[in-house]
Formats: structure tokens, C-alpha cells, sequence
């Protein structure tokens, strides 16, 4: 559901959105297609971490640079927070809303949405 609000959300405020059921699906999508940013969540299936995803790509040339907001609705350890900047990710919490992501988003592409 979440995933979902974030899609929607994301396209109103007029950005595209691709999206991914599995961490390998959204590799490959993200192999297939150029993107401002990545976003996942911090608890992913099969026991992974948006720590874990983030780690994997880091380490693929193309994807050392791309910005990446891990969204979560946990209490991250002081270890995951001090581990996801090591990696140069964000870290957006639930509560903070999808206006918070848009607007980091807006700042991070230079669109000015003031118009």
C-alpha cells in the first residue's frame, strides 16, 4: 500500500515512477532505465534491508552516484543510520510524508516548482 501512495503521490508531483516487487526486479529496472533516484524501504522480504539493496549498488559502477532515500516507518539502530550515510544514502521516516521526499526530490534536480 505504501508502495503504491508513494506511485501515486510521486507522478501528482510530477515525476515519473518505476517501481519493483523484488530487489533483483528493481536492479534490473534500474540497469533499463535512467532515474533521478532510487527509494526503498528499509525491511524488504526474504530478510534484506534497504542497508543490503544500497550495498549492492554501490558496488555496480553505474549506480556508485545515483541518490538513494531509504524510507522507513522503524527505529533505526545508531549502526544502520551511521552504515547508510557511510554509503551516501538518505534517510526519510514515515511520519515525514511524501511532501518531505518531493521536496529533498525538487532541491536534489534543481526543479523549481514555483510556478
Amino acid at each position: 500500500m505504501i508502495r503504491e501512495a508513494a506511485r501515486r503521490f510521486l507522478k501528482a508531483s510530477g515525476y515519473g515512477c518505476i517501481e519493483a516487487e523484488t530487489v533483483d526486479g528493481a536492479i534490473e529496472l534500474l540497469r533499463r532505465n535512467r532515474v533521478v533516484a532510487a527509494m526503498l524501504d528499509m525491511r524488504l522480504p526474504e530478510g534484506r534491508t534497504g542497508i543490503d539493496v544500497l550495498t549492492d549498488l554501490r558496488r555496480v559502477p553505474e549506480f556508485q552516484d545515483i541518490p538513494v532515500l531509504i524510507v522507513t516507518g522503524s527505529v533505526l539502530t545508531e549502526a544502520e543510520v551511521a552504515s547508510i550515510a557511510k554509503l551516501r544514502g538518505f534517510v526519510f521516516f514515515k511520519p515525514e510524508g511524501f511532501p518531505t521526499i518531493v521536496n529533498f526530490l525538487d532541491r536534489l534536480t534543481g526543479r523549481d516548482r514555483s510556478h
